[in-house]
């Protein structure tokens, strides 16, 4: 759940790294949280004050570290992610958390899990369910084309004043349409970003993507509202392990609310390579009153 009261930063957007955090200790990766095992099917971490958005820790960073323990559960590597769904039941604080994984079926291919998150032995925060496969023969083709693979000159850089919530861990850039709480006719956000080293494109850091940015209905609003995110899916089009990117490259990413109505949204978003290939498309439903 992200509610900002800005979006942009108009500052030198492509020569700038992420900014600074909360505690002002610079962007903080994903890999800088151990996710421990304590046992054969269960995990814990300690999540970062550093990802705290304004509801708790981030949902897609504790998303992510669910899709590390399964994973890890599995291990297997020749299944990878494929699709993952992620109800957020309620918010996670800075401290410790478990993650408890259970086998629900392994079949030739196709592994299918289900995660829960916890803390301090409470109800469940966050209940995942993961699906993980070899590629397999069959169809191949995409109607969903990138509206752009660079960004513009006239990008700017992804922020918010006094770098309140989570959006300054990765080097954003928006378009320069995509202004929050402007009225636009479109809920749509457009965006170029690249992970923080020593992170890299994989599917557990795809899984923090898919949900790192702000609502999509925070461009359309003209001022701030609720947003939180519901329910979280995620489909994953590669099996490859890693994409590499160089220096100067950035994944492309569209995130469009099609519709609310009664307080809920619709935002399905859609991940892209500099060369064009669909990553990864994410689904969310959000309260959106």
């Amino acid at each position: 759940m992200t509610e900002l009261a800005s979006g942009v930063d108009r500052r030198d957007a492509h020569a700038a790294g992420p900014a600074s955090g909360p505690s002002g200790r610079g962007p903080v990766p994903l890999a800088d949280t151990a996710l421990t095992p304590i046992g054969r099917w269960r995990f814990q971490a300690a999540l970062p004050e550093d990802w705290v958005a304004l509801q708790g820790v981030h949902g897609g960073f504790v998303a992510a570290l669910a899709v590390g323990a399964v994973q890890t559960a599995l291990g297997d590597p020749t299944r990878t992610l494929r699709a993952a769904t992620f109800g957020f039941l309620r918010g996670l604080r800075p401290e410790l958390a478990t993650f408890e994984v259970e086998e629900i079926r392994i079949g030739r291919a196709l592994a299918t899990y289900h995660v829960t998150v916890t803390q301090d032995d409470g109800p469940p925060s966050i209940l995942g369910r993961c699906h993980l496969s070899p590629p397999w023969e069959g169809t191949s083709f995409s109607d969903l084309r990138p509206p752009a693979l660079t960004p513009p000159a006239d990008a700017v850089r992804l922020t918010t004043p006094n770098h309140v919530g989570h959006v300054h861990h990765l080097p954003t850039l928006v378009h320069p349409d995509t202004t929050m709480f402007a009225g636009a006719p479109h809920a749509r956000w457009l965006a170029w970003t690249r992970p923080t080293s020593p992170d890299q494109v994989d599917a557990a850091w795809l899984t923090m993507l898919g949900d790192y940015f702000p609502p999509a209905v925070s461009v359309r609003n003209t001022g701030p509202s609720r947003a939180v995110s519901i329910e979280y899916a995620i489909q994953i089009h590669t099996s490859d392990h890693t994409i590499p990117l160089a220096s100067d490259e950035h994944l492309t990413c569209e995130m469009h609310a099609t519709h609310a109505a009664e307080g809920f949204a619709i935002e399905d978003g859609a991940i892209w390579t500099p060369r064009g290939t669909l990553l990864a498309t994410t689904r969310q439903t959000r309260l959106a009153g």
